[in-house]
């Protein structure tokens, strides 16, 4: 099938996919704890994941506002740490009619299309070229929903992973689609490095596909 889109279902092994088994969770929740205990000698919390000094993580837990960075951590593979800044920018919630030319089964056609736009620093040691961002979206069920990804181009929102030499100071912006299951809503973006991490969310105003006025007469 050209177009692969699942709900996450990840084991966390090392096969380079990202993120793991996040798991489900709510949104709304704003707990501030670091997830780490304790602290550093310069009065920061202790990160949840070891990254390089003079990196402070956003706190788990934390919920944002469309166009604020979160500084995360999550392994994208057995025995490496990857950190990024991450910025979800906007939210469109596109027609499915965009995907008519594309192999659906009958669940992902009617499945409701997303487009989420995220720009994305790397500000660790580890190189991600390859590397799908670890973004998924929260349906209005509580369910996470991973990025789909095209195996040919698809130029309202190509989905794509991090472009090659994706090395520390890099930056981009994407597009990347998500397919939510029985048309359902986009209630945040959601990261989660493990399937017991407290989310950091980005919540925010989704654009309507404009409606094309009805012909005269």
């Amino acid at each position: 099938m050209l177009l692969t889109a699942c709900t996450l279902g990840g084991d966390g092994s090392d096969d380079g996919s990202g993120s793991g088994d996040p798991g489900s969770g709510d949104a709304g929740s704003t707990t501030t704890s670091s997830g780490g205990g304790g602290a550093t000698s310069d009065g920061n919390p202790e990160p949840y994941l070891p990254v390089p000094n003079g990196i402070v993580l956003t706190d788990p837990g934390s919920e944002l506002g469309l166009g604020e960075k979160a500084t995360v951590a999550w392994r994208p593979r057995q025995g490496e740490v990857g950190v990024l800044d991450v910025k979800v920018r906007k939210l469109v919630h596109a027609d499915i009619k965009a995907l008519e030319e594309w192999r659906l089964d009958a669940a992902e056609r009617s499945s409701a299309l997303y487009y989420v736009t995220v720009t994305v620093a790397n500000v660790g040691d580890a190189d991600l070229s390859g590397r799908r961002i670890p973004l998924y979206v929260l349906d209005g069920a509580g369910a996470l929903v991973e990025s789909s990804s095209f195996k040919t181009d698809f130029d309202p929102c190509p989905s794509p992973a991090m472009p090659e030499g994706f090395l520390t100071g890099e930056k981009t912006t994407v597009c990347q689609a998500y397919l939510v299951p029985k048309r359902g809503d986009l209630k945040a973006v959601s990261f989660r490095a493990t399937e017991d991490f407290n989310p950091i969310t980005w919540v925010g105003k989704v654009k309507e596909p404009k409606k094309k006025p009805n012909a005269a007469g």
